[in-house]
């Protein structure tokens, strides 16, 4: 496995057409270090490579959705009436994003 160094990261950054920090650069070298350090552990557990691998940890995915049944939608001016703002058509939302 490569190792990841500062010098990986800035060329795939430089590669990607990216402009990286120093502070992102540190950061993103520990999260790899992080990574690293939990795929070391998992490969160190005896007899690993038995086991199924595990795509998500419930068998059925779907078992706790409603069946899909169409209904009656509202009207858009009726809708349009319920809401506290709007711009032309659109119910207008507070910024939540800085």
């Amino acid at each position: 496995m490569i190792k990841i160094t500062k010098e990986v990261i800035e060329e795939c950054a430089n590669n990607m057409m990216f402009k990286i920090t120093d502070e992102e650069l540190e950061n993103t070298l520990e999260e790899f270090d992080s990574i690293v350090k939990q795929m070391s552990f998992i490969s160190s557990i005896k007899d690993i490579e038995k086991q199924e691998p595990m795509t998500f940890p419930i068998n059925e995915i779907h078992s706790y959705l409603r069946e899909d049944v169409p209904s009656e939608t509202i009207d858009v001016e009726t809708e349009l009436k319920m809401v506290p703002s709007r711009l032309g058509n659109q119910v207008k939302l507070p910024k939540v994003v800085g």
